[in-house]
């Protein structure tokens, strides 16, 4: 009796433990920026994604000011296809960098989108850009996260699912300028690019164009 009795109270099932199975998996849209998404004012931000199964992928960046931006496609027209597990850069016209880090007001906010369907730009597109206005309408002064997800929501039909990610970045003056004297800083303005000067203690500004 007693034999069987301490085999019965000796006896444990076998467990293998087993890691998650999806752990090593990449999720489904990853975004990130180089330097960790911290820079000085005036320094060129990379943005890379990499989706893990081919899709139509677009990529928006609301500034510390709530103005929105399109990262890619550069233009609405534009082949926004992306093969699986590839990693893209996402560069700006003419092959630079995606965006120059120009605002020291808050942190930024870039999201990537990934969907099965492709997207409508319609309502954000006049004359053939990016219409400015109807991408940063709502933004500022809002939960950027939010407010870009509503965005990417209305570039999609009702039912049409999509996958997400967030880099956020933060631009901060350099150290050399932190002085009542003028330093220069590039400037944007309409279609124009130049140079200009800031006087960083009574907030004046002077730009030049060629």
């Amino acid at each position: 009796m007693l034999l069987p009795l301490f085999m019965l109270l000796s006896y444990q099932p076998v467990v293998t433990l087993r890691s998650n199975p999806t752990a090593d998996h990449d999720p489904p849209v990853h975004v990130w920026l180089n330097s960790n998404g911290k820079y000085d004012l005036g320094d060129q931000a990379k943005v890379y994604a990499r989706a893990a199964e081919t899709g139509y992928l677009v990529v928006l960046r609301a500034d510390p000011a709530g103005q929105v931006r399109i990262v890619f496609p550069i233009d609405p027209r534009d082949d926004n296809r992306v093969e699986a597990g590839k990693k893209y850069e996402l560069k700006g016209r003419g092959g630079e960098p995606a965006f120059m880090a120009n605002d020291t007001t808050g942190h930024g906010t870039v999201l990537a989108a990934v969907a099965s369907t492709p997207f409508r730009f319609d309502e954000f597109v006049q004359n053939g850009r990016w219409d400015l206005d109807a991408l940063s309408d709502g933004v500022a002064g809002k939960d950027p996260e939010a407010a870009l997800l509503a965005t990417v929501q209305r570039m999609l039909p009702t039912d049409a699912h999509f996958d997400f990610d967030f880099a956020t970045y933060v631009t901060s003056r350099p150290q050399w300028v932190s002085g009542p004297y003028p330093y220069p800083y590039p400037a944007w303005w309409g279609p124009r690019f130049g140079f200009g000067f800031a006087y960083p203690y009574w907030g004046f500004r002077y730009r030049w164009y060629p």
